[in-house]
């Protein structure tokens, strides 16, 4: 594990706060603006430690959020470097320091180039390529609807019934437009 340089020197946190006595990673985290600056009392306030994986750090249990996973590229590096990212703003959020939206939008633009440089290492396929476009525009898109803070918990049932809603609208507008045509055509024929 390598020392870190800089502002948060080992055994402190970020805000200066006493933390315990472990040396932070520090490196060139994909998912990590500037570099991976770990506060010393990150495992203790996150519950795990980051990992070092093809050389960046990231989330041990970190994964792609979709229902097709790492996809046949595995971006699972870069979004396990994502997921660190976004725990180190809920860190700063916990701590009571939070980044602002920044923050976000640099984890952010450091996932969408890891997932380009991806494409790059596995041949750089246009089907890679747009893949790629399509799992950044998701998080800059949920990034912008969570208004660019430090993602927090979500409840998922509100969004059962939104999708569901913006599924069915549609089949309800055709439904009551198709009954309206019909009551139309009785009156003038």
């Amino acid at each position: 594990m390598e020392e870190v340089p800089g502002k948060s020197a080992p055994g402190k946190s970020a805000s200066g706060k006493s933390a315990p006595g472990r040396s932070a990673p520090v490196g060139g985290a994909d998912g990590v603006p500037g570099g991976a600056l770990v506060p010393g009392d990150f495992g203790e306030v996150m519950g795990y430690w980051p990992v070092r994986e093809h050389g960046n750090w990231v989330t041990p249990e970190g994964a792609c959020s979709a229902p097709t996973g790492a996809t046949r590229y595995d971006f699972s590096g870069a979004c396990k470097a994502h997921d660190l990212g976004y725990d180190l703003l809920r860190y700063a959020a916990r701590i009571g320091e939070p980044l602002g939206p920044w923050a976000r939008e640099a984890v952010d633009a450091a996932f969408g180039r890891a997932m380009e440089a991806r494409c790059r290492a596995v041949g750089g396929s246009g089907s890679c390529r747009a893949a790629a476009a399509v799992y950044h525009g998701v998080v800059v898109a949920n990034s912008w609807r969570q208004d660019w803070r430090e993602p927090r918990p979500e409840p998922w049932v509100p969004w059962v019934f939104v999708a569901l809603a913006l599924t069915l609208a549609p089949v309800a507008v055709n439904a009551v437009s198709a009954h309206l045509d019909r009551v139309s055509q009785r009156r003038d024929g």
